[in-house]
């Protein structure tokens, strides 16, 4: 059924997932939030472990593609990067110090429902941090232009087409049960609730 709507059935899917969860979260038993949690925390294992990767075989092929130009567009691109951040940061800086005391943010919070403790633990370490598998991608996408190493082209082009897969097969189906579960454990505690 969403597959009819393209992009705006994974948003349907999305905000059907957050309606659910929201509704599981507010009506649940300890007992079902015991699955919940559970379930959510080898969700989360798999995505968690997936992103990583992920990360690899989008930025080197598309390095790679770039070819003698890539170097230049890089860094540049970088550059440009960091500097929108560093300009997005200081702003972001400059409106908290200006705004923030001026806001009546309340002191104390009423005390909040626990979440019941996770009952199946099937713990999917990353291969390596977000941080690593980024500057990884960089480093052997341009090394890989600059020595034209043909093999690893392939290797890269190869690798992208699997986890496009990996991604359109398994992390966005299970995407909105993930969203599902968090929204349940937020309503369950009355973190939604009680700061509305």
């Amino acid at each position: 059924f969403f597959k009819r709507f393209g992009e705006f059935g994974l948003i349907l899917q999305l905000l059907l997932g957050i309606a659910a969860g929201v509704a599981v979260g507010l009506t649940a038993s300890t007992g079902v939030m015991e699955v919940v949690v559970s379930l959510k925390y080898v969700l989360g294992q798999f995505i968690f472990y997936s992103v990583p990767l992920v990360i690899i075989a989008f930025i080197a092929p598309a390095i790679v593609r770039l070819g003698k130009n890539a170097s230049t567009m890089l860094f540049t691109g970088v550059g440009f990067a960091y500097l929108s951040a560093a300009g997005a940061a200081t702003m972001a800086a400059i409106a908290g110090y200006i705004i923030i005391p001026h806001l009546s943010i309340a002191t104390q919070v009423d005390a909040l429902h626990e979440l019941p403790e996770v009952l199946f633990q099937l713990n999917i370490p990353p291969v390596m941090s977000v941080m690593t598998a980024l500057v990884t991608a960089l480093v052997f996408g341009l090394a890989t232009v600059w020595t034209k190493a043909e093999a690893f082209e392939r290797i890269f082009s190869d690798f992208e087409r699997i986890m496009m897969q990996v991604v359109s097969r398994i992390i966005i189906p299970i995407l909105p049960f993930f969203i599902a579960t968090t929204f349940a454990g937020l309503a369950y505690e009355g973190t939604l609730t009680k700061q509305l």
